[in-house]
């Protein structure tokens, strides 16, 4: 729906307020930012990093309030060697779907490579709470993580008491 001037004046400190999104004023339907998403879905499967970070960027800007997206810009980061902001965009995610198991494997695999255990550990405690029994990729994967974890802690125990 096209908004009238008077309505954008309107609508437009309140997004500047955080009230209303982008998506709200400019009235975008779920399919068709999906059907962008999906469009840098396959630019990251690809290895279009680029294309796939300035879409993913665009739909943040759009509709800050979906985890997938920060999620994506998450694995963008991480794949190009960013990890500072690949671990910001999944502590995004985690703030807005403190429910999300795939942002918490995610982020605890950038712990990992950071060598931060704890945090890792806290991570997929969190993401083995919240995974659903059809996830069982996911839930292998937060299991073989958990286990490198508990490996490099007995490591510190064991060196700590020699």
């Amino acid at each position: 729906m096209v908004k009238t001037p008077e309505q954008l004046a309107e609508l437009l400190p309140q997004w500047a307020k955080g009230q209303v999104t982008l998506k709200e004023i400019k009235g975008y339907t779920d399919g068709e930012l999906f059907a962008i998403a999906r469009i840098g879905y396959f630019f990251l499967m690809q290895g279009r990093n680029e294309e796939a970070r300035i879409l993913f960027e665009g739909l943040v800007a759009v509709d800050p309030h979906n985890d997938y997206y920060y999620r994506a810009l998450g694995v963008i980061f991480q794949k190009i060697g960013d990890n500072e902001r690949a671990l910001r965009q999944f502590s995004y995610a985690v703030r807005i779907n403190p429910a999300s198991p795939h942002a918490y494997v995610n982020r605890a695999e950038i712990y990992l490579s950071l060598d931060q255990y704890a945090e890792a550990e806290k991570d997929l405690r969190q993401a083995l709470e919240h995974i659903p029994p059809q996830e069982q990729q996911l839930s292998q994967k937060a299991w073989a993580l958990y286990r490198v974890v508990a490996a490099q802690k007995n490591l510190k125990e064991k060196m700590a008491s020699l």
